[in-house]
């Protein structure tokens, strides 16, 4: 079976191509699959994650953001997809998803969505206009989606608000794979919590900042490491010198050692206003270690099992995040020691049913299923 996946470019370090490098290598190292990633803007640029060698890879070089993108690559795409005869071509919902359709040669159409359906109201939504304008970007995405022949999501609640909207349309939830299985857990002894995500809008890593004001004040020897970087580090930049967390809060860049990190951290905070699917979240469980997050939608909260595994606070609530942070920290004594561990023994557990065999099985079985019906 011919399988092609459809992405900008695989040169960023989101979670979108970590997971897609995994699960397109994964896919080609069974049998029967021949695995492609079509990307339409790398521009020569190396991948930022590793590649199975199994995995076939063609830049189409159009600028699908330009006035005429469009139309330019839905060209130079069928043409491809002419060349490659995929049975199934499946969209990481970028701007090509508003081409699949009209697509001749792409064989089943498909779509995984690593956001939740509240994406354009959380980005857009915090005006009169912007409402306006998140309610246009969400019906012609939904009208794009209609004429998929499968559209599969990350979670349980959006998979229940797509299959109502999509009525036609075969919806399938999929969680995202485990992309690391740690031998060891951490030891939960470190001073340190670890925020993990681009420094953009979604990730709101200004409430975090706000929130580790109330933290140092109570914990001033435990300190904030926040791995990425973005368009908001110069703001995060002065609001951590403006609350004078200079020696408390790090902006640390982007890292290709986020294994190793966890491994060294006693809490992983997730502060985001909006998820598909939190993979930090997931990260940090296997290597047991206890998870603090806003109760974004969508993911957090089919992760979380509160004071079980970690701890869950309404969306915004920065002094209710800041409370679950010291919940973990505790008092500094074998008690909160051994609270954290038990946090995060329980968090390795939930880890468990993420793995990449598991996930791997479940879109083998799709893709032919889907592969196998009559048009």
């Amino acid at each position: 079976m011919r399988v092609v996946y459809l992405i900008h470019s695989l040169h960023r370090s989101g979670g979108i191509e970590r997971v897609l490098s995994l699960k397109a290598g994964a896919l080609a190292a069974r049998e029967g699959f021949e695995v492609w990633i079509v990307t339409f803007r790398q521009r020569g640029r190396p991948p930022f994650f590793p590649l199975d060698p199994r995995v076939k890879t063609l830049d189409l070089g159009v600028n699908d953001k330009s006035p005429l993108g469009g139309r330019r690559l839905r060209s130079r795409l069928d043409a491809a997809l002419a060349r490659i005869r995929p049975d199934v071509t499946v969209s990481l919902c970028g701007r090509d998803l508003f081409q699949l359709s009209r697509l001749q040669h792409a064989g089943k159409r498909m779509a995984e969505f690593h956001f939740s359906h509240s994406k354009f109201h959380s980005e857009y939504g915090g005006t009169a206009l912007g409402r306006l304008y998140a309610g246009y970007r969400l019906r012609r995405f939904t009208r794009a989606a209609s004429a998929l022949d499968c559209f599969v999501v990350l979670t349980c609640a959006d998979r229940d608000y797509w299959q109502v909207r999509l009525p036609g349309v075969d919806v399938r939830q999929i969680y995202n794979p485990l992309t690391f299985q740690p031998e060891r857990t951490a030891p939960l002894e470190a001073h340190r919590c670890v925020a993990v995500g681009r420094l953009e809008y979604q990730k709101n890593f200004s409430a975090l900042v706000r929130a580790w004001s109330d933290v140092h004040a109570q914990a001033p020897d435990w300190t904030l490491d926040i791995f990425g970087d973005g368009s908001c580090r110069k703001a995060l930049e002065r609001q951590i010198a403006a609350a004078g967390l200079a020696e408390a809060v790090h902006l640390c860049g982007r890292s290709r050692q986020i294994p190793e990190e966890l491994l060294s951290a006693s809490c992983v905070v997730m502060s985001s206003r909006f998820e598909g699917f939190p993979m930090i979240l997931l990260e940090a469980a296997s290597c047991g270690v206890p998870m603090v997050s806003f109760d974004c939608p969508h993911g957090p909260a089919e992760l979380i099992r509160e004071g079980e595994n970690g701890y869950l606070v309404p969306l915004g609530d920065t002094q209710a995040l800041s409370q679950a942070i010291l919940r973990v920290i505790g008092d500094g004594g074998e008690a909160a020691l051994r609270h954290r561990r038990a946090l995060g023994a329980e968090a390795r557990r939930t880890s468990e049913a993420f793995t990449l065999e598991r996930t791997m099985d479940r879109w083998e079985a799709l893709l032919r299923t889907v592969a196998g019906r009559r048009a």
